[in-house]
């Protein structure tokens, strides 16, 4: 028989390991790429609604400050021992906008930047967080399409659109970090508990993270061990951590902040709760119609048994029936349910009024919970539905365009109050907003309405009364300004603003000794305060009481010395009181103080001047002349005096720009003329 030769075939590796990394790496490249891309339009988003204060003008964050301070200061740079505080300490936060603002200032492209990735990083740990949760419960095929819902969830906007929602993106990281160490190793191990601090230290809600830990372990029914007692230990000494760092005190809010914290029937505060929990709920499940601001008339209260939401404790309960039913058929949908609900407890009013009525941000985290049940449910819809692939995708598609859509409505304040009144017409915050950010544009007569709507639909709102009062104030309006602000400090009398701004309307209605009141209301109030010093001046100069009103500005700008009004008010007076002296002595106080002010070198130039020190006096109206270019007052003064030093080509040349700037002033068209004629006379007799 002839033998046949074997013969050697090249073969690929395509053996199960290979085969699982490459899944894997596809699916954190699909992961990934969905995290990113629905929150594009954000990238060039301006600072927004909360941002101006936990960033902007956030001393900490700014460097006006020390950066150990962010110890003992809050979330939003107040002492965290100050009655005003809101308690809300969060220096891992913190300090990541300190490092943005020191490499990038207020340019928020960076910063935008660090909250996709942060979001990128939270949905990958989510996604390696339910791969041990599918170990756990041998419960497989929920990771993948968790983790794409969670990758483009619309709720999550927020948090990543909105530079501040940076806290939920930090908090949940080092959440799902600690979570996935605790799985990982058996014994209570450094890495949880730092990675528990880290998370709690970014926001509050991170304290959650150990009694999640511990369901875990309840549901995949562990004994217990001595882990489960340091657990305990830990939850307990970084609660009573916090509640030392809050220096034993509660953050105290208003109505406008949480109204349902504020009703006294403790069935109806109840009821009230129940909806707003099952609210947050509702925008898990239909995320269609989202707002910033959920306050001031968005959720109407529950206040009789005639209205249907009454029944939420019942909905509520059954909710939690449904929980404990699936408890042994389905453990996994039941932890899911556990894990959402523990998380989201700190927002729920239940142990300290939290400062809002509802708020999307606050469901980032539980969120988790919620994705995880949804996958589940998916898994079991696709054992019996053909097309259960085709509705998954379905479901990803729309919540990604939604997402898309909704980041570009964050991308600046106008763009984000008006898609807040299409969702809340009848919030009177929004109104407010909306009319802050078109009187900052010009858009007086726009902002003038938004002020309107919102008095209309809350009487007693005094800040939009005082804003609106100022508004018409400034156009000329001053007896309606007068009406809403003295409603304002009626309904608020320790509303030091509106007290000055009332003061300023009566005293443009010439009612002099109200006015004088109210300066002196709001100084009681508010002491250092430069601006109302500076009011108060101006009201003793109209009624001819000079010496006291240099002594408002010279207070003005002790309190504030950057306070350049005080400065040009308080030379202008010296030097029409005939003492320059006075002026040339503080004016390197002044300089130093407010080295740009055109106005001020003007005042300056012109006392040098006064004592005929010529040179001087030319260097600051030249000074005040490049700072101020565009000023007919400057050039003509500069051409008096090249005038007086016989520069008389000099003066002609400052004369003539000043006409060109304004036909009309009077200084420069006189002298002109002068020079002109003694030309005249001149060339006529030689």
């Amino acid at each position: 028989m002839k033998k046949h030769s074997k013969i050697a075939h090249s073969t690929t590796d395509c053996s199960p390991k290979t085969k699982n990394k490459t899944n894997e790496l596809r699916n954190l490249l699909l992961i990934i790429s969905l995290s990113v891309l629905p929150f594009v339009p954000s990238l060039h988003g301006d600072f927004v609604f909360d941002d101006a204060e936990s960033i902007v003008n956030n001393p900490i964050v700014n460097g006006k400050d020390p950066l150990i301070q962010i110890f003992s200061r809050d979330f939003w740079g107040r002492s965290i021992a100050s009655p005003n505080s809101h308690k809300s300490y969060r220096p891992v936060t913190t300090f990541t906008f300190w490092i943005n603002y020191k490499f990038h200032g207020t340019s928020t492209f960076a910063y935008h930047i660090g909250n996709i990735v942060c979001h990128a990083i939270a949905t990958v740990l989510f996604y390696q967080f339910v791969k041990r949760l599918e170990t756990q419960f041998s419960y497989f095929n929920v990771a993948l399409p968790a983790s794409l819902l969670f990758a483009v969830h619309p709720i999550h906007t927020e948090a990543v659109a909105n530079v501040t929602g940076r806290a939920e993106l930090l908090m949940t990281i080092f959440s799902l970090a600690a979570l996935i160490s605790y799985i990982d190793e058996e014994k209570f191990d450094w890495k949880f508990t730092a990675l528990a601090i880290l998370s709690t230290f970014s926001k509050e809600q991170g304290i959650m993270t150990i009694p999640i830990a511990l369901f875990l372990d309840v549901f995949t029914k562990k004994s217990i061990q001595f882990r489960h007692l340091q657990m305990v230990l830990l939850f307990l000494s970084i609660g009573l951590l916090r509640i030392g760092i809050n220096n034993f005190q509660s953050a105290k809010f208003s109505k406008l902040d949480n109204p349902t914290a504020f009703i006294e029937s403790r069935f109806y505060r109840a009821v009230n709760y129940s909806y707003i929990w099952l609210y947050h709920i509702f925008l898990l499940v239909v995320p269609a119609n989202l707002c910033f601001d959920y306050s001031m008339g968005c959720i109407v209260p529950i206040s009789s048994l005639s209205d249907i939401r009454v029944l939420s404790p019942v909905l509520i309960s059954i909710v939690l029936i449904i929980g404990v039913k699936f408890w042994n058929e389905c453990r996994i949908l039941s932890f899911s349910i556990a894990l959402g609900a523990l998380a989201f407890l700190p927002s729920s009013n239940l142990f300290f009024t939290v400062g809002f009525t509802v708020a999307e941000r606050v469901l980032y985290l539980p969120s988790v919970g919620f994705c995880v049940l949804c996958a589940v449910l998916w898994t079991k819809i696709s054992n019996h539905c053909k097309n259960a692939d085709v509705i998954l995708i379905t479901v990803l598609i729309l919540a990604a365009s939604k997402t898309y859509k909704r980041s570009a409505e964050w991308e600046n304040e106008l763009s984000l109050y008006s898609s807040g009144l299409r969702v809340c017409p009848m919030n009177a915050k929004i109104h407010y907003n909306l009319g802050k950010v078109l009187g900052d544009s010009g858009l007086t007569k726009d902002a003038e309405k938004n002020y309107w709507n919102a008095i209309k639909l809350d009487p007693s709102y005094e800040q939009a009364l005082n804003n609106l009062g100022n508004l018409l104030e400034k156009s000329g309006d001053s007896k309606t300004a007068e009406s809403l602000l003295a409603r304002a400090v009626s309904l608020r009398p320790s509303f030091a603003v509106a007290w000055m701004n009332l003061g300023i309307s009566q005293m443009n209605l010439k009612k002099y000794q109200d006015a004088e009141k109210s300066f002196k209301n709001s100084l009681t109030i508010r002491p250092n305060s430069a601006h109302c010093l500076f009011n108060l001046g101006v009201l003793y100069q109209r009624t001819n009481r000079e010496l006291l009103a240099m002594s408002a500005w010279k207070n003005a700008t002790r309190v504030n010395p950057h306070h350049s009004q005080s400065w040009t008010n308080l030379f202008v007076v010296l030097d029409h009181i005939d003492q320059c002296s006075e002026v040339i002595e503080l004016s390197a106080h002044a300089l130093e103080s407010v080295p740009n002010e055109s106005r001020v070198h003007m005042q300056i130039g012109s006392c040098y001047a006064r004592q005929h020190d010529f040179q001087k006096a030319e260097e600051h109206i030249t000074k005040a002349i490049h700072l101020h270019p565009t000023s007919a007052l400057y050039h003509a003064n500069l051409g008096v005096l090249f005038q007086r030093t016989k520069r008389l080509k000099e003066a002609e040349t400052q004369y003539r720009i000043a006409l060109m700037i304004d036909k009309s002033n009077i200084i420069a068209k006189n002298n002109l003329y002068k020079i002109e004629k003694a030309h005249s006379f001149n060339s006529t007799n030689p």
